[in-house]
C-alpha cells in the first residue's frame, strides 16, 4: 500500500503539470469565450441579485412564461460565487492536488485489483484508458446533454481529463505496482 501512495503522489504531480500545460497557458482561451468587459460587469452587477451561492438556471420555471423566454433563448446555467474569490487561488491550488491524488489513488486500487491476473504493462495500460474513458464520458458529456452546455468547453475539459488520468495510470502501472505475482 505503500508504493501505491507514494505513486499516487507522483502521479498527482504529473496530473497538476498536465493541468498547467493546459489551464495555466494561453492554450486555454481556446476553450471558452470571452465577453466584452461592459457585458462582464453588467451581468456581473445583475448577479449580486441573486439570493445566494450556487447553480441557476436562467430561465427556469414551470410556467408558460418561463417556457417560452427558454425556447426563445438566451438560455444559461450559472455557477455563481456571490463572495468573490482570487483568480487565481493558491488554496484551489493544493485542494486540487489532494484531489489529483485521491483520484490517482483510487486509479491505483483498480490497478491493484487486475494487477495479479494481467501482468503485461499493455494490458494494464488498457484497463486504465477503457476505465478512464467511461469515467470521463459520464462525468463530462452528460452537460452538454442534459443542461445545455456548450461543447467546445467541455470537450476540451474532458481532453483534459483523459490525458491526466491515463498519465497518472500510466506512472502507476509502469513503475508502482507489483511486476509479477508469486505463483499460489
Amino acid at each position: 500500500m505503500g508504493r501505491l501512495l507514494v505513486g499516487s503522489l507522483v502521479a498527482a504531480v504529473a496530473m497538476f503539470l498536465i493541468g498547467f500545460v493546459f489551464y495555466g497557458t494561453p492554450l486555454f482561451s481556446n476553450a471558452y469565450k470571452t465577453a466584452p468587459f461592459e457585458t462582464q460587469m453588467t451581468v456581473q452587477e445583475a448577479l449580486k441579485g441573486l439570493p445566494a451561492s450556487g447553480t441557476y438556471f436562467i430561465p427556469t420555471g414551470v410556467d408558460e412564461a418561463a417556457m417560452a423566454a427558454h425556447r426563445a433563448g438566451p438560455t444559461a446555467m450559472l455557477r455563481v460565487n456571490l463572495q468573490g474569490s482570487e483568480m487565481v487561488d493558491p488554496m484551489a491550488m493544493v485542494k486540487g492536488f489532494v484531489h489529483m491524488a485521491v483520484s490517482a489513488f483510487l486509479l491505483g486500487l483498480l490497478l491493484l485489483r487486475v494487477a495479479p491476473k494481467i501482468w503485461n504493462f499493455g494490458e494494464r495500460m488498457a484497463i486504465v484508458v477503457t476505465a478512464s474513458l467511461a469515467i470521463v464520458v459520464f462525468v463530462r458529456l452528460g452537460e452538454p446533454i442534459w443542461f445545455g452546455g456548450d461543447w467546445t468547453f467541455t470537450l476540451y475539459v474532458a481532453v483534459v481529463d483523459l490525458i491526466s488520468l491515463s498519465a497518472a495510470g500510466f506512472i502507476l502501472a509502469k513503475w508502482f505496482l507489483p511486476k509479477s505475482y508469486p505463483a499460489g
